[in-house]
């Protein structure tokens, strides 16, 4: 009785005499596996940069929402008056001698010890932030934005005084500001309240929350909000 052989790869004498499968990859098929590995890391890189953005915007959120609840205590503690007179371009660095800073107003309300010598307090730096300067940058840096104007009824309002102006003017009391307005927000040069002010090159060229700003409201809430909401006083 005749059996059958099992079938065996076919082999070709190459170049040399060596025997190559026929079955090997094609230099075509190697390449189209790696062009298949380079989409699929391209693809895992940019949900990772999706997923660093949005851990760097919530971290934001609740830094924000941290200097808001100062705020809302330093008001409870002098006579309702909201920290000021400000600087309009708000800088992170903590300098005791230096007044016009909301670091340094709200410090005792947050925890915040005071240094010896100035300091860049993480606090008052969003993330994204830091991934868009250099360190050295940071000691001048603006990283926020506070409204030094504010419509209510047929009058505006400096909500935080201004040490900018000659004389300064002083803080008004948090109930008087209409609730719905801003209070501050990330800065950057492109920002409504930054754009021609001496300071903006002190600030990132674009919101570091692309493409919206995250901005602290005198109702106590923080939002991402967009030009149109910013442009408005």
């Amino acid at each position: 009785m005749h059996r059958s052989q099992p079938t065996r790869p076919h082999c070709a004498v190459g170049a040399g005499g060596v025997r190559t499968l026929r079955g090997a990859f094609t230099l075509v098929e190697l390449l189209v596996v790696l062009a298949v590995i380079a989409i699929l890391a391209a693809l895992s890189l940019g949900g990772l940069s999706k997923l660093g953005a949005s851990s760097d915007r919530s971290q934001a959120l609740s830094n924000m929402r941290q200097i808001g609840t100062g705020i809302t205590l330093f008001a409870a503690d002098n006579d309702g008056k909201l920290p000021g007179p400000l600087w309009p371009g708000q800088m992170a660095q903590f300098d005791p001698t230096r007044s016009g800073r909301l670091v340094r107003e709200l410090a005792p309300y947050l925890g915040i010890p005071t240094p010896a010598a100035p300091r860049v307090e993480p606090l008052f730096v969003p993330p994204a932030y830091r991934k868009t300067v250099s360190t050295s940058f940071l000691d001048s840096a603006r990283t926020f934005v506070v409204n030094m104007s504010v419509r209510d009824a047929d009058h505006t309002l400096v909500p935080w005084g201004n040490l900018a102006t000659s004389p300064a003017s002083q803080p008004l009391k948090l109930a008087a500001i209409p609730a719905q307005a801003w209070g501050c927000s990330d800065a950057d040069a492109l920002h409504p309240h930054v754009v021609g002010k001496s300071w903006a090159a002190n600030t990132p060229p674009k919101p570091v929350h692309t493409p919206k700003r995250l901005a602290w409201f005198f109702n106590g809430s923080v939002a991402p909000v967009d030009d149109t909401a910013l442009a408005l006083p």
